[in-house]
């Protein structure tokens, strides 16, 4: 929201907000919020457990036979690097007692990779850069091969071609993954498929219906890989926009990397954003081609939105089933500031709604709707935008204050189009 009007015309018709990174912007420092903050994994306690629940006894029922309980083989002890997991997985998560596990259980087996990974991605989500990336590299070393969650951490702790190399490898490792799962999958579905035709009854569903179920499973296995890797494709294209784009074939690789996530996932919000970006950066704003993946990029919001939405009203208990998620604030926040500049303000004042929706104090949505209605000269409406973000501002207080002179930009174009313009101070006083 900091970049919302970063070049507001000095004529009195208000033009768009210039909301998004301008070319220069590859000049500027690495990647930028959104990449930093792409989560290519996310763990099992995202979901909050169902309730209603049956909960038994810790004690046993009534009457129930001690003595059969006294021969039954007792439950095998789980690995330090099993009960960190299990801290990583609970609800929420116990990321202290985890990390006390897995530094455990590297003392007891230096050269496990998996804990090294574990422990790596969580100093990373701690907060602690560099003895994350410490981490990382060693399990790196020790099985190049596997595991592209490492190197996916690994290039969001790097810059440049460095991070480059740690995402193209983390790509070509999730892509070998999707091709063998696509193929056991597809192999396991036929044969439950023909095993279920040939003792099929006449009460037993159709064959087409088995083959449908068996094609919605396997897309359900690799749904997350196909989110994963349109994921790693909009980072390097981002890369290309940013860090290395005074490489002299900087745009032809960005083009590549869209085009091969778009690939395997034509509808991921990243991939399209991205895509708008490209075309903004290559001076093609009014050109069809990025206002056609602009609005292509909000089908994909509001299709997630529908199946997130569709997903929580249903009542099964499939804990093989990937999550469905909303689609993440700040990427569709993204999207709005490429579809203000594109002059779409209709579409991105609906995404925005939305958004306040979920969180009505999402003081980066007041500021990009404020923008909506400067560009459908409704400076009044604007205004209204900056009195609420204001209120927010003096009532949270602390980052809040970094909104301050974006809404005094924005309060500034509202008001070059407004009969008798007022000064911050005055509609801060309203408010009071």
């Amino acid at each position: 929201a900091t970049e919302a009007s970063a070049s507001a015309s000095s004529s009195s018709a208000p033009a768009p907000a210039s909301v998004a990174a301008d070319p220069s912007a590859r000049s500027r420092s690495p990647r930028g919020r959104l990449l930093k903050k792409r989560r290519f994994f996310r763990r099992k306690s995202s979901r909050a457990p169902k309730e209603n629940f049956l909960v038994l006894p810790q004690d046993g029922f009534e009457g129930e036979d001690e003595e059969e309980d006294e021969g039954a083989e007792p439950l095998p002890e789980l690995s330090l690097l099993e009960q960190a997991n299990q801290c990583l997985e609970a609800f929420p998560p116990q990321t202290g007692q985890a990390r006390e596990l897995l530094e455990r259980a590297l003392e007891a087996e230096p050269e496990s990779f998996e804990a090294l990974d574990t422990l790596g991605v969580l100093l990373s989500e701690e907060g602690e850069a560099e003895k994350a990336r410490e981490v990382l590299l060693r399990s790196a070393k020790l099985r190049p091969e596997a595991g592209a969650e490492k190197f996916l951490y690994l290039a969001q702790l790097s810059a440049g071609a460095e991070a480059l190399g740690h995402f193209t490898r983390g790509a070509s490792i999730l892509k070998a993954e999707f091709e063998a799962l696509k193929v056991a999958a597809e192999a396991a579905g036929a044969e439950r498929s023909t095993g279920t035709s040939s003792s099929s009854s006449s009460t037993g569903p159709p064959p087409a219906a088995e083959a449908t179920a068996a094609k919605a499973s396997v897309e359900r296995r690799l749904a997350p890989l196909r989110q994963q890797f349109a994921g790693v494709q909009a980072s390097i294209a981002e890369l290309y926009m940013t860090e290395l784009g005074d490489e002299a074939d900087a745009e032809d690789k960005c083009e590549a990397a869209l085009a091969e996530g778009l690939a395997m996932h034509a509808s991921s919000l990243e991939l399209l954003t991205s895509m708008v970006a490209h075309r903004k950066i290559q001076g093609c704003a009014d050109d069809a081609g990025a206002k056609a993946a602009a609005l292509a990029a909000v089908a994909a919001v509001k299709s997630a939105i529908e199946a997130a939405e569709a997903e929580s009203d249903e009542d099964d208990d499939d804990l093989m089933r990937p999550c469905v998620e909303l689609p993440d604030e700040e990427a569709v926040a993204g999207l709005c500031r490429h579809l203000i500049d594109l002059e779409q303000t209709s579409e991105a004042r609906e995404l925005l709604v939305g958004l306040l929706e979920r969180d009505e104090e999402d003081l980066r949505a007041w500021v990009l709707l404020g923008w909506c209605h400067v560009v459908e000269k409704d400076p009044e409406t604007a205004k209204d935008c900056v009195r609420h973000g204001l209120r927010l501002v003096k009532q949270h207080g602390g980052e809040s204050d970094d909104f301050k002179p974006e809404l005094q930009k924005l309060l500034k174009k509202a008001q070059a189009t407004a009969a008798a313009p007022k000064p911050l101070e005055a509609i801060e006083e309203e408010n009071e």
